[in-house]
């Protein structure tokens, strides 16, 4: 813990796994996911754990990392093994606990890779690298829908439509409570086939009228909401960007040690 204006250290403490996952904060108290696949609440006082809640341990360390989200007063985060758990935010009591992988192959555990979860009204939405997109309910843990999606992008919920990108770079659109497919376009269109080999999304978030997503070969694609199609692509560099944001009306993306800034 550090003092934000002075720059002093308030504590420091040591745990016994290596931490892979994003950090929430709720009240005084903040949250992370170890390797062990162990869940850690802590006290931002003084950085003492309060509880944790461990899940079943992978011989396999998480390719990504986890996810965390904080609604009605619980914590539901997953695990390397593709479980989806909800745990009271005072005890770290569980509440329920979804397993979304059956395969109990070496190979198939290693390779999963999940985008992060996010919250829309009463549902927990994620996508993996399996051919999977879950809508889950937040109170019990049941599977409202599920369709044939890969990508471990996060999605994004604008009014009753979820949008998300594939691997293979097609713009996907789905009507929120049904889960029915509205429209599939595909984004990477203006990019020669050549240089769409191993080429993935990292990223993108809604405008007002256009989608801005990134890619991990230096590429800014802007895609018309109305559309669904590509309507410029710039080329920001050759390695990985990250997933682009707005502050001020102005857009920033992140690559190698710069910041990019566009208006």
């Amino acid at each position: 813990g550090i003092d934000i204006n002075s720059g002093e250290l308030l504590w420091e403490r040591t745990n016994s796994s290596p931490f892979n996952s994003q950090v929430k904060i709720y009240n005084d108290k903040f949250f992370a996911i170890d390797f062990d696949n162990i869940l850690r609440c802590y006290s931002i006082k003084d950085g003492k754990e309060i509880w944790q809640f461990k899940t079943e341990k992978s011989f396999i360390k998480s390719q990504k990392k986890l996810s965390l989200l904080i609604v009605n007063k619980k914590i539901i985060f997953n695990n390397s093994l593709g479980d989806i758990t909800s745990v009271d935010i005072e005890t770290g009591r569980m509440v329920w606990q979804k397993p979304t992988q059956t395969s109990s192959l070496y190979e198939d555990t290693f390779s999963l890779k999940t985008s992060d979860l996010i919250a829309s009204n009463d549902l927990i939405l994620f996508s993996n690298n399996k051919n999977e997109f879950y809508s889950i309910d937040v109170k019990s843990g049941t599977i409202i829908w599920k369709q044939k999606i890969s990508s471990i992008v996060r999605p994004v919920v604008s009014d009753n439509l979820v949008f998300t990108v594939s691997e293979n770079g097609y713009l996907i659109i789905i009507e929120n409570k049904s889960g029915n497919i509205i429209r599939i376009t595909n984004i990477f269109d203006k990019i020669k086939q050549k240089k769409r080999i191993n080429l993935k999304p990292v990223g993108f978030i809604i405008g007002k009228n256009n989608i801005y997503l990134t890619t991990n070969k230096g590429h800014l694609i802007v895609v018309s909401i109305l559309t669904g199609r590509s309507n410029l692509l710039l080329k920001l560099g050759s390695n990985k960007l990250s997933r682009p944001f707005i502050l001020d009306k102005n857009l920033f993306i992140i690559k190698n040690n710069a910041v990019i800034k566009m208006n």
